[in-house]
C-alpha cells in the first residue's frame, strides 16, 4: 500500500512540476487531476474494484431471477442498464485526459467513442448472456448522444455485448435534458421492467437528478429496500451526479474552490 500511495504521489508531484513550468496555463485551466488520479488509479488497478463488479453482477442475476418469477404482468420481462461505468469501462479515457493534461470537454470525449475501444466491465457480459437465456429482454439507456449510436452498438458488440438498435435508448439532445424518465417509459410502455443496473442513481429514478445541497442521502434511505433487490448500483468514484451536486452544479470552479466545498462537507 505504501509503495503504491509513493508512486502515486510521485506522479502527482512530477504533474504538479510540468504544470508550473508551462507559463501560460491559469489556475481555471488546471485539469482536475488530484482527485480524479487517485480514482481512475483504484478503478483500473484495484483487486476490489473487479470484486464489486463481480458481486453487483451476482446479486443482479439473484434478483433478477426472483423478480421473474414473482412477474405476473401481461406484458414481457425486462431489465434496464446504463452503458459507460455500467458495462463499458472508460476509465482509459479519463487517465488521456490526465495524460494530456486537459479537463474534459464534449469534442475529447467523441474522439474517445469513435475509437470502440472500451472494454467490458467484470460480470457485465456474462449477466446480459444469463438475462437473455431467462427470457428477458436486455435494453440499454444511456447519455451518450444519438451522433454516437453506430459506435455504441460497435463496441458493445465487440464486447461481447450485442444488441440491437430498438433495445438502445440515447439521449437526444433536442430534448434539452438528459433526465431518462422518457426513455423509461417508452421501455415500460411494452415491458415490464423488473431490474435497474447503473452507476449513478439517476439510471434508477430522477429523483436523483439535480441533487440540492442535501446531496439526495435521505432520498437513498428512503429507498434503502430497493437497493440489490429493484436496483443495482456500481461503484464509479470518477464521476457523477454527487460530484456536481457537491460544486452546486457548476463544474467550471476552480480545483482550489472544489477541494474546500468537498473538505467542508467531510465528517472531522
Amino acid at each position: 500500500m505504501k509503495t503504491i500511495k509513493l508512486i502515486i504521489g510521485s506522479i502527482a508531484l512530477s504533474l504538479a512540476v510540468a504544470s508550473c513550468c508551462q507559463k501560460q496555463a491559469s489556475p481555471t485551466a488546471e485539469p482536475d487531476m488530484k482527485h480524479l488520479l487517485l480514482a481512475t488509479a483504484w478503478y483500473q488497478q484495484s483487486a476490489e474494484m473487479r470484486a464489486c463488479y463481480y458481486q453487483a453482477y451476482t446479486m443482479a442475476k439473484m434478483a433478477l431471477r426472483e423478480n421473474l418469477q414473482n412477474h405476473r404482468g401481461a406484458k414481457p420481462a425486462a431489465v434496464v442498464l446504463d452503458i459507460d461505468e455500467t458495462v463499458l469501462d472508460n476509465s482509459p479515457f479519463e487517465a488521456k485526459l490526465m495524460a494530456d493534461r486537459q479537463n474534459y470537454s464534449d469534442s475529447a470525449w467523441m474522439a474517445w467513442s469513435a475509437r470502440c475501444e472500451a472494454w467490458a466491465l467484470p460480470g457485465a457480459a456474462e449477466f446480459i448472456g444469463y438475462a437473455r437465456e431467462l427470457g428477458v429482454e436486455v435494453f440499454f439507456i444511456s447519455n451518450r448522444i444519438e451522433e454516437e449510436r453506430a459506435r455504441t452498438l460497435k463496441n458493445l458488440a465487440a464486447s461481447g455485448m450485442a444488441v440491437d438498435s430498438a433495445h438502445l435508448l440515447l439521449y437526444d439532445l433536442s430534448k434539452k435534458t438528459s433526465c431518462k424518465d422518457e426513455r423509461r417509459s417508452l421501455v415500460s410502455d411494452s415491458h415490464d421492467i423488473i431490474l435497474f443496473i447503473g452507476d449513478n442513481l439517476g439510471d434508477y429514478t430522477s429523483l436523483f437528478d439535480r441533487r440540492d445541497s442535501r446531496l439526495a442521502l435521505q432520498i437513498a434511505d428512503s429507498l434503502k429496500n430497493d437497493f440489490g433487490r429493484k436496483f443495482i448500483i456500481l461503484p464509479n468514484p470518477m464521476y457523477g451526479e454527487w460530484e456536481n451536486a457537491i460544486y452546486d452544479h457548476n463544474y467550471s470552479l476552480p480545483m482550489s474552490e472544489k477541494n474546500e466545498m468537498m473538505l467542508k462537507l467531510l465528517r472531522k
